[in-house]
């Protein structure tokens, strides 16, 4: 990156911070994801972002990937459009070291390569917000949190009856509809969620306008409760989603044109959740079943079709007791988790693997004044499979009193990610594997909404990786290094202008031999400004600059790094009240029609528009 263009992001940040912008209060933003109780963010010293209903309606995000890729910290790369595969990183960590959940249910896939929790198929219609904790949280949620926590939380019952239809059109033939009705009295609350988005998309490889690979996406959320009184409540809660999706499979010699590759997905969680609250004591058991599984239906000329198959379960039990003491709380919990997972290539024999988790941690959050929070965590996991860890995390916030509005906060921290179930099935002959194990910190200022920085540092030993030689997965000897700096910014100008501004650079996010992993930019910038009228209007334009990255090949056995060049995107957005009960909206994206790769050789959306009318009652 060159002086010239470091100057450039630094007088963006700069001028959308001024010291007299009017003070927004984060202390009123309430989240669960920190230490799974319900608390506001002033309550912690984790670094936590969240994306709220209305961000996701006022810039048009239609999945939970195009949400997150405009945040500080975060990195989206995808081959292809909609329900195509994803890449996504958090402090240039990958999607296996980030935990992603629904109403605090998993949904990271035991049966994928990593890991991690598929993106591609999680839709943004119904959520009332999107939690994201960056840094170290497996103290708290164990494996698979060494990055972070994402928890999409969907929208709760409001009193009385209401509902609301959504009904969106845009480009390459895409379609959605969006319904929710919910009930809620003194002791009952039920609530129906549902939705679609077709799509007929376009190449997901490069070139775009090559044979179109649709997208058609099914998701369900069904919640009730019921209140025995005050103190005793009971909830249960169903979430469902399905997925077809037509790609190109670029690993079996077929082009751009492949119109016989395509893949399906079933995901569906369970959860039933009591509540107890007795004075300052409350209790929260909850017992939850993840379900998924996944075909991928491929072409090859030397092999004929064929069809690679997928599926896992998990079941979680889980105690959580917190009791707050006047001077802070402290919580106790109890976990039990069962997971089992299969792969299965065409003709060759199924790939099992399971293994069990028990686990106790407990968390302390403790005012030492009205300014000072101190926050220790300690948990500890035992796998009847692999060598049991160890974690812990202690966080300090400080609000200075030379100047209201100044906070620094500082996390150290240990987190560990356990093999997946595809990992554990698939190792090098003779091989034992071991949780990977991560060791950081981050080191927070900030001044109101109106400027934060924070830097990070992250070192991964025993990192597990593919032997392309032995044909399995193995722990690797040396550390894998993950550092750098965020700076966001929020500035009001005047009553009706925001401006918001993010940039994030990478300064390591290097592998155990030292050389630099794929698909990670150095340095990304994210900038906004939303105008909103007297007459219930509002215009918006964002733009997101990712700078030099690289990506490999995909040439076997050994793969070259290829560049993927930088790259600006520009996008407008409208909204308007065209009734009391009645909404548009209107979001164009890649106004310029940038021709860019985010994969290489995978094709991006070009030029397009999408409009959506929602009445609520």
């Amino acid at each position: 990156m060159t002086i010239k263009s470091l100057s450039l992001i630094t007088a963006t940040l700069l001028l959308t911070t001024n010291i007299h912008a009017e003070e927004v209060d984060m202390g009123e933003i309430t989240v669960i994801s920190a230490n799974k109780t319900t608390q506001s963010i002033a309550e912690t010293t984790s670094d936590i972002t969240v994306i709220t209903a209305e961000d996701i309606e006022e810039k048009g995000y239609q999945t939970v990937a195009q949400a997150i890729s405009t945040q500080s910290g975060i990195q989206v790369a995808q081959s292809g459009g909609l329900g195509q595969p994803t890449s996504f990183f958090m402090r240039g960590m990958d999607s296996g070291q980030i935990l992603v959940m629904i109403d605090g249910m998993r949904l990271n896939d035991p049966s994928t390569t990593n890991g991690t929790a598929l993106l591609d198929a999680l839709t943004t219609s119904n959520i009332k917000q999107i939690e994201i904790v960056k840094g170290g949280a497996s103290s708290i949620w164990g494996s698979n949190a060494s990055a972070g926590v994402i928890n999409i939380i969907t929208k709760q019952p409001k009193k009385g009856v209401h509902g609301s239809l959504a009904l969106s059109y845009g480009s390459y033939n895409t379609k959605g509809v969006d319904a929710d009705l919910s009930y809620k009295d003194e002791r009952f609350t039920a609530q129906v969620l549902g939705s679609y988005l077709d799509s007929d998309g376009f190449s997901a490889l490069a070139p775009r306008d090559a044979e179109s690979d649709s997208y058609e996406n099914k998701n369900g959320n069904i919640k009730l409760g019921y209140a025995f009184n005050e103190n005793n409540k009971l909830r249960l809660s169903y979430n469902r989603y399905k997925t077809k999706t037509e790609w190109d499979d670029s690993y079996s010699f077929a082009q751009a044109d492949d119109d016989f590759s395509h893949a399906t997905s079933d995901q569906t969680n369970y959860a039933l959740n009591y509540d107890f609250s007795y004075n300052n004591y409350t209790a929260l058991f909850q017992a939850s079943k993840g379900e998924y599984e996944r075909e991928y239906f491929t072409t090859n000329p030397f092999f004929g079709d064929g069809v690679n198959a997928y599926k896992a379960t998990i079941k979680e039990y889980s105690l959580i007791n917190k009791y707050d003491y006047g001077v802070g709380k402290v919580i106790l919990g109890l976990e039990y988790k069962d997971i089992d997972g299969f792969n299965q290539y065409n003709d060759f024999a199924a790939s099992e693997a399971a293994y069990t988790n028990k686990a106790v941690y407990i968390s302390n959050i403790y005012h030492i004044n009205d300014r000072t929070l101190l926050e220790t965590n300690l948990r500890y996991d035992n796998y009847d499979e692999f060598d049991n860890k160890t974690t812990y995390k202690i966080g300090l916030k400080h609000q200075h009193s030379f100047l209201e509005g100044f906070t620094t906060a500082a996390n150290y921290y240990t987190s560990y990610d356990a093999p997946s179930s595809f990992q554990f099935a698939n190792t090098v002959f003779g091989t034992f594997l071991n949780p990977s194990y991560t060791t950081g910190f981050d080191i927070t200022a900030s001044y109101k909404k109106l400027i934060s920085i924070s830097y990070f540092n992250n070192k991964v030993e025993d990192y597990i990786d593919y032997d392309y030689v032995n044909y399995g997965y193995y722990n690797v000897d040396g550390e894998s290094r993950f550092s750098g700096i965020e700076i966001s910014s929020t500035y009001t100008p005047m009553e009706n202008l925001v401006l918001n501004a993010n940039y994030t650079h990478l300064i390591d996010f290097e592998k155990y031999d030292g050389s630099d992993l794929p698909r990670r930019a150095k340095d990304t910038l994210n900038v906004s400004a939303n105008y909103y009228t007297d007459s219930n209007m509002y215009f918006g334009i964002d733009a997101q600059y990712i700078g030099d990255r690289t990506d490999t090949d995909g040439g076997f056995p050994i793969a070259a790094d290829v560049p993927t060049g930088n790259y600006t995107l520009w996008n407008l957005n409208f909204g308007a009240k065209l009734a009391e009960d009645l909404d548009l909206t209107l979001h164009a994206r890649n106004i310029f029609d940038k021709e860019y790769q985010s994969v290489y050789g995978y094709a991006s959306e070009g030029a397009s528009l999408y409009a959506k009318v929602k009445y609520s009652f």
